[in-house]
């Protein structure tokens, strides 16, 4: 296993990382200042807002919310997010429980490389956890209060927000190009919009956020955010501190922007280090373009494999080749023939399909759709745990 030097104030805090909301400033470097929001409220307010559910009577955006525009994004968002909620996920959440032990192992983070923006599919399949670690390119954008928005413009912008959100809850993954045009600028300066509703939508609170950086040592530090291109892939991000509003503890999502090919993780030692201060971690793989199929990455599949308990991935994760024969033990789900269309019919892994046939008696079925080509052919899981 690859192990990374922790410098001695970060070792310190190792203990306390999987503990409640206040053991996050283990994280942060000493005498770090914590960088409050000027309103604890303010990114649930926001949040509710975007995702069309109504605000608290105090809410800044509840003028807003009086305005027909917002009245018929709330009726957009409800049918849109309808469509998932007695679609895909009552499925999901039985699988989670079944065969993910949902929340059995609370102090273990999560960690979703190449998310995106999709805290949906990591809430739902690793529910309770204390930490949760998202990792992507996309800039982490800025939490909107009320003067974001145009009174006259807000029955274009607010389709827009929701239009960002159609392919997770439609196809189960985000698309790539559509990010491209979407999230870096052009509909939000980045994934915070649609994190935002997600969250709510989940049934979250948001109890209070800060944008942050990580040092050169690993450890999470607040930051001042700049203008909106700055925060892009630069181990920069925003903490969101989230609670179920049916009850329960809280917990620290965290999503940082960062580049995960082999030429910036080589100059990259401070991801390496965060990522080695939260323990094992449960990871989760979806739609990932097949990124680690390719050398280019080889850098972020060996960190993945050193430092997971297990991962949850479909096809496009780590090839199949990489567990055949290590510490592995792992469950097939579904059905696995090729990549769907033809964009990655190159990445097919004749091995893989050559262990669900062996394996046929044992593979799982699968009672969802996620990934590449769902609702059009079987989908896949694998479920890699890492033997003791």
């Amino acid at each position: 296993m690859r192990h990374f030097a922790l410098s001695s104030a970060l070792a310190a805090g190792l203990s306390l990382i999987s503990a409640c909301h206040a053991d996050h400033a283990a994280l942060r470097g000493a005498g770090a200042a914590r960088q409050e929001a000027p309103d604890p409220n303010r990114a649930d307010d926001a949040a509710r807002f975007l995702a069309g559910l109504p605000g608290r009577d105090a809410s800044p955006f509840k003028l807003l919310e009086e305005s027909p525009a917002w009245r018929q994004h709330a009726r957009d968002m409800q049918a849109l997010w309808g469509k998932f909620q007695v679609g895909r996920q009552p499925a999901m959440r039985r699988f989670a429980q079944s065969e993910l032990h949902a929340g059995a192992d609370r102090g273990r983070a999560v960690w979703y490389p190449f998310s995106g923006a999709d805290a949906l599919t990591m809430l739902t399949f690793f529910p309770g956890r204390r930490t949760y670690v998202m990792a992507a390119l996309e800039p982490p954008g800025l939490v909107p209060g009320p003067e974001r928005f145009s009174g006259e413009a807000l029955a274009e912008e607010l389709p827009a927000i929701a239009g960002t959100l159609q392919s997770l809850l439609q196809k189960s993954f985000f698309v790539t190009r559509e990010m491209d045009s979407q999230l870096r600028g052009q509909v939000t300066d980045g994934v915070a919009d649609p994190l935002l509703i997600l969250l709510a939508r989940s049934g979250y609170r948001i109890e209070g956020f800060e944008y942050i950086q990580l040092d050169d040592h690993g450890r999470v530090t607040p930051r001042i955010p700049g203008p909106k291109r700055s925060a892009f892939g630069l181990n920069r991000g925003i903490r969101f501190d989230i609670r179920p509003e049916q009850g329960g503890d809280t917990s620290a999502l965290y999503y940082i922007s960062l580049n995960l090919d082999d030429r910036h993780m080589k100059a990259n030692h401070a991801f390496p280090a965060f990522l080695a201060s939260l323990g094992a971690t449960d990871t989760l793989l979806k739609a990932t373009s097949y990124m680690l199929h390719s050398p280019q990455f080889g850098l972020v599949r060996s960190l993945i494999l050193d430092r997971s308990a297990s991962i949850l991935q479909d096809d496009s994760g780590i090839p199949w080749r990489f567990f055949a024969g290590g510490p592995w033990q792992v469950q097939l789900y579904g059905d696995y023939v090729q990549p769907y269309g033809k964009s990655f019919q190159f990445r097919a892994q004749p091995d893989l399909r050559a262990v669900y046939e062996a394996r046929k008696q044992q593979v799982r079925p699968l009672k969802f759709r996620i990934g590449y080509g769902a609702g059009r052919v079987t989908s896949n899981l694998q479920l890699a745990r890492r033997r003791s």
